[in-house]
């Protein structure tokens, strides 16, 4: 029995009919795998849940929800009730794997089982398969599925027949109602919740006092909260998806030739998109939109493979500035300022903060959002646009006897009032983009990905053009001298 982190519980807590918090991890595999050879895909797959604890676990809440939930063995588990097998439309092609993704998404994970899917798609015009795993928030970040899908692929390069790899896993017996309040009861630590509300007043002091000698975006968006705009309302229960890609050097080249980070690009990129997006539906509006960035909270060493460990970074995208490289610099700006204020009120405050409040009073929050339908009033204001994150992901390439794996695209869930999600995760020497909407909110959700492309040359261009500028400028000054 594993008690699950506040930060792990907290996407169970947040979780509705129409605000769904699984992930989506999409791989699309060049393979040797074909009907005829299925059984054996799903018993390398059976093998590789030896290195995977948590796909065997499920979730049950304490009662009275004295404290978080655990996860447990599930002794009814069957692999074959999550695997699902299904054909693409003709003619299989990018759109239809998209629309199928977001079919996908928009379907919650039965609690009653293991927080997982796992959806093989065949019928891609280009005779590849798409594999896509559904998996539950609670189960892991970005960071640690980035670690357990290399470790699986890692360990199927490397499989022996399956019949050597034979399981010898027991589920362990539930636990009864009595042993769930007194393990809560006896989980309960007063010391460090005394600890705790020590270390907050000090992370709020250093705030305040950050906020005063340089300015604290933080602050800046409770006081001042942010515009609101189309993506900002009550989700449905519908979902719109596309994808996009980039190569990763070229990024790099103009991370280097800005003086900049590769995520200073992502931000920039991602802010032209919305910037564009907003104009064409006539919607921009005057003051600039933000994000909150995730980040890795991990300790030096920290290799995990389940469970969340993350902060953020609340960043304004300054979409009111028309120019590609101000506006570029206004982001990286105001990304070093707010890894300075992470640095100032404590990487892993954010993590302690979620562990310390209490179950029931973040599912009564839920419910009241959902009854009262806060994001719908006139009054409304939100506290992020939109959700972009960057995962770095494998740089080389897997392949084995399952195949080569050509490309992965991760994608996250949306939160209430926030109906656009950018997920960028780098795989070998591509940036693949993944982008999920609300569909009531964002239909047309291909003409961004398509406008983070466009703005990718944008930017490249201004570059260009101011050092010709430069270049003319030295010229005629060498002859006029």
């Amino acid at each position: 029995m594993h008690r699950l982190s506040g930060q792990d519980a907290s996407f169970l807590y947040t979780e509705t009919s129409t605000v769904l918090m699984h992930t989506l991890k999409i791989q699309i595999i060049d393979t040797v795998i074909d009907e005829t050879r299925f059984d054996l895909f799903r018993e390398r797959l059976e093998a590789t849940l030896d290195i995977a604890p948590m796909l065997r676990k499920k979730v049950m809440f304490v009662p009275l929800n004295l404290h978080h939930p655990v996860m447990v063995d599930d002794p009814d588990f069957d692999l074959d009730s999550h695997i699902y097998r299904a054909a693409l439309p003709a003619p299989g092609g990018e759109a239809e794997l998209d629309q199928m993704i977001a079919q996908i998404m928009c379907h919650r994970l039965d609690r009653q089982r293991p927080l997982w899917e796992l959806w093989v798609l065949t019928g891609l015009e280009s005779g590849r398969i798409a594999i896509v795993h559904k998996i539950h928030h609670c189960l892991a970040d970005g960071t640690a599925t980035m670690r357990y899908i290399s470790h699986a692929f890692e360990y199927q390069a490397d499989l022996m027949p399956p019949a050597a790899h034979a399981s010898t896993w027991q589920a362990s017996p539930l636990p009864s109602g009595y042993r769930l309040v007194g393990s809560a009861l006896a989980d309960h630590d007063i010391r460090a919740f005394f600890s705790f509300v020590a270390s907050m007043w000090r992370s709020m002091a250093n705030l305040l006092a950050f906020d005063r000698d340089v300015g604290s975006p933080t602050v800046k968006w409770v006081s001042n909260a942010l515009p609101r705009t189309r993506l900002n309302h009550v989700l449905s229960a519908q979902r719109s998806f596309s994808r996009a890609q980039l190569s990763l050097a070229d990024v790099k080249q103009l991370a280097h030739k800005l003086d900049g980070t590769v995520n200073d690009v992502i931000l920039a990129l991602a802010a032209a998109a919305l910037r564009d997006y907003l104009q064409f539906h006539n919607e921009l509006p005057d003051e600039p939109l933000g994000t909150a960035i995730p980040v890795t909270a991990e300790k030096p060493g920290e290799l995990r493979e389940s469970g969340n460990h993350t902060s953020y970074l609340p960043i304004c995208l300054w979409t009111n500035i028309a120019d590609p490289q101000e506006r570029f610099r206004a982001i990286q700006n105001s990304t070093r300022v707010a890894k300075q204020e992470l640095q100032v009120i404590g990487i892993g405050t954010f993590s302690r903060l979620m562990h310390f409040m209490p179950p029931f009073l973040a599912l009564w929050k839920t419910r009241r959002k959902q009854r009262l339908r806060k994001a719908d009033r006139p009054n409304f204001k939100p506290m992020t646009n939109a959700i972009i994150s960057n995962v770095p992901g494998p740089r080389e390439q897997f392949s084995g006897n399952y195949g080569t794996l050509v490309d992965i695209y991760s994608m996250g869930p949306l939160i209430e009032a926030c109906g656009l999600n950018i997920t960028v995760w780098s795989y070998a020497g591509n940036m693949n983009i993944s982008l999920m909407g609300c569909k009531k909110a964002i239909p047309d959700i291909e003409r961004v990905g398509d406008a983070m492309i466009v703005a990718m040359t944008e930017l490249e261009h201004s570059l260009t053009t101011e050092e010709g500028n430069r270049e003319r400028c030295s010229t005629t000054g060498e002859e006029s001298r």
